[in-house]
């Protein structure tokens, strides 16, 4: 199955809170437990890329003592949806929401140690440049996972995982999910811009029946 685009943002009213309205607990909760796990829980800067709604960057700041959280993304939308949370829970004096191209990060190179990143890259039009922004800001010896969905062999079987994993949403969810697939990159195509874009390095492998990650570990 060839790549087929889908908009880089989500950043109408429609498309961020019906994206809120999924439940992405338990997958969130997996890619956190993953970065806790090859030592994310020690890094003290910490940069969420393609935040959405926040609510990654939110479990970590309830699950580790990392002083400093930052959660990025290009779409209004989703942060006007992130935001309040981290009054509400009291995260404000760690925990913090910007809005950015991922693509051209406004950080100094080695800003971070630790780099996260949830499902974005296949919105990306040209993710070698995503990843390319994602090795630079990371402070040598540092924490880096990427995570994303993986784009099956076919059509029927990017159905079949909607299916599985998405039974209960709506159509429209359930279309979003399936143009993820759709937009996404294979195994393959992930090592190559991984090496392409500078982390050599980095261990690129399956990590569930519908995602990959790309990481760097301590």
């Amino acid at each position: 199955m060839q790549r087929v685009l889908e908009p880089e943002y989500m950043d109408t009213p429609e498309e961020a809170e019906g994206y809120q309205a999924m439940d992405h607990s338990a997958a969130n909760r997996s890619v956190v437990e993953r970065f806790l796990a090859i030592g994310g829980a020690q890094v003290r800067d910490l940069v969420d890329l393609g935040t959405g709604p926040g609510d990654i960057p939110i479990l970590l700041a309830e699950l580790t003592s990392i002083p400093r959280i930052l959660g990025i993304d290009a779409a209004a939308e989703m942060l006007k949806l992130a935001r309040p949370k981290i009054q509400a829970l009291g995260l404000a004096h760690r925990l913090h929401f910007g809005r950015a191209d991922v693509k051209d990060l406004p950080f100094f190179d080695g800003s971070f140690d630790g780099v996260l990143s949830n499902t974005i890259l296949h919105h990306i039009p040209e993710p070698l440049e995503f990843l390319r922004e994602a090795a630079r800001i990371l402070r040598p010896g540092g924490v880096l996972l990427i995570r994303d969905l993986y784009r099956p062999a076919s059509k029927d079987e990017a159905w079949r995982l909607v299916d599985l994993h998405a039974a209960g949403a709506n159509d429209y969810q359930r279309t979003l999910f399936f143009n993820s697939f759709c937009a996404a990159l294979t195994l393959a195509e992930a090592q190559q811009l991984a090496d392409d874009a500078g982390l050599r390095q980095a261990r690129v492998a399956m990590s569930s029946d519908r995602h990959y990650t790309i990481e760097i570990a301590r």
